[in-house]
């Protein structure tokens, strides 16, 4: 609901500029119309407007110098934008027939390659990453219109000036020129104008792209990737937070007895310990009949058992059910034991479903009696002991901010690298989706010209 509160919010804002503007011109205010006019500021019901010839002579002279390089620079982007357009045509259509022959679930399918997809913040993208996508929309709008305006200039036409027009939240960027002229230009002439914004659009995905596949070489004297996840951020309500439990700066590598490389890992992980049944653990009998403070087992509503007093409870022990594999020696050992859970995990030799998984003699394999929701997470860090949490994992996941990026010096965040990967993510995919549909040919899907 936080996005549509944010549109209501919008929508008042523009409903009360529209009212004060009509009330202003209807009384003939003078000093503001008189600041509309030097402005180039025009308002209307749910839009707003704003014309400048301010950049004329900048652009002018960007255009008219280097005319051998402009002139090459427009006669391969005419070249590039007429082979795209057939390749970007064939795939819209064959992404359009996949998804009319799918039917209407292929949209509710995460695995269904879609060409192009409406990007909003707060519906199908993170509302705090609302600065990404502004700034990534503003950048990706002044290249395309500047690729616009330095080829009408190199086309010695007429140049009035540019504009953009907020209509509600969606921005309209535009390069007004005269139209007399660009209509008597030769055909090859007239292609490097309109193919200049697509053109534009191209290379600053590319570049985009370029920066974030050399990201990982770039920051590599400073950050490592792929050798764990660092935490961030632990939110105070964390079940894992506490002395025992995860502090910020940690680096996790493993969680059960699932590596972890990078963030995906961490979500994978995670998953794999509320979808897959509690890990038992390989422990020597001797350990078991050294820390057993079972009691006669009372069986729960839930089917749980439990094997511990109230006060073994508070110290942190619980109860462990006893698993003989196919192969395994008879049984000596009560069905149920009390422990203690962090002692044994601790000491246990890895995880198991059965006894038989376990390798040493007289070991056996013993897991939790636990219900279907609540499971034992160990968490282990390369500093400090392993994190034992007990309940349901998702409170793990949503409580713990983690990065690919872990710093090899206490003075680095995160932060930068992320927030520049992030940055290229955006810009590589906008541009690319401005430079797809500016080059169909489509009634006005082109907005960046206007022609008088």
């Amino acid at each position: 609901m936080e996005i549509f509160n944010v549109l209501i919010v919008i929508g008042l804002i523009h409903c009360s500029i529209f009212f004060f503007d009509t009330v202003f011109k209807t009384c003939s205010h003078f000093p503001y119309i008189y600041f509309l006019k030097n402005t180039g500021l025009e308002v209307q019901l749910m839009r707003i407007n704003w014309f400048t010839t301010v950049f004329n002579r900048k652009i002018i002279k960007w255009g008219m110098d280097r005319s051998k390089f402009w002139t090459a620079w427009f006669n391969a982007g005419a070249i590039i934008s007429i082979i795209f357009l057939p390749v970007v045509m064939i795939a819209i259509l064959r992404a359009t027939f996949n998804i009319w022959a799918a039917g209407p679930s292929t949209l509710d399918n995460k695995n269904t390659a879609i060409l192009l997809e409406p990007m909003l913040p707060g519906i199908d993208m993170p509302f705090n990453e609302i600065g990404y996508y502004t700034v990534t929309l503003v950048a990706c709008t002044i290249v395309h219109e500047l690729g616009h305006a330095l080829a009408i200039v190199r086309e010695d036409v007429q140049l009035y000036g540019i504009g953009i027009s907020l209509v509600f939240t969606i921005p309209i960027a535009y390069v007004h020129m005269n139209n007399e002229q660009f209509v008597s230009l030769p055909l090859r002439n007239q292609l490097r104008i309109t193919c200049a914004g697509v053109w534009h659009n191209i290379i600053l995905a590319a570049l985009a792209a370029v920066i974030l596949l050399l990201s990982t070489w770039f920051w590599a004297p400073l950050y490592n990737l792929y050798s764990g996840v660092y935490v961030k951020n632990i939110l105070s309500n964390s079940p894992v937070r506490g002395q025992t439990g995860l502090l910020e700066h940690d680096i996790i590598y493993k969680v059960n007895n699932c590596p972890i490389k990078h963030n995906e890992d961490w979500y994978q992980c995670i998953l794999n310990t509320i979808h897959q049944p509690a890990p038992g653990y390989c422990v020597k009998q001797s350990f078991i009949q050294e820390y057993d403070e079972s009691v006669p087992s009372i069986q729960k509503n839930d089917g749980v058992v439990n094997c511990c007093t109230l006060d073994s409870e508070t110290t942190g022990s619980l109860c462990f059910e006893y698993i003989e594999g196919p192969q395994g020696a008879p049984l000596h050992l009560p069905p149920h034991s009390c422990l203690p859970a962090r002692t044994m995990i601790n000491q246990s030799q890895n995880y198991c479903q059965a006894s038989h998984e376990c390798s040493s003699q007289d070991t056996h394999c013993i897991k939790p009696s636990l219900d279907n929701v609540t499971k034992i997470v160990q968490i282990k860090r390369k500093m400090g002991k392993d994190v034992l949490f007990f309940g349901h994992p998702a409170d793990i996941y949503r409580t713990v901010d983690v990065s690919d990026w872990v710093p090899k010096y206490n003075f680095l965040n995160p932060s930068i690298p992320e927030s520049l990967v992030l940055l290229c993510k955006y810009i590589t995919m906008f541009s690319a989706g401005l430079a797809i549909i500016n080059v169909v040919p489509c009634f006005f899907s082109d907005e960046a010209l206007e022609k008088r």
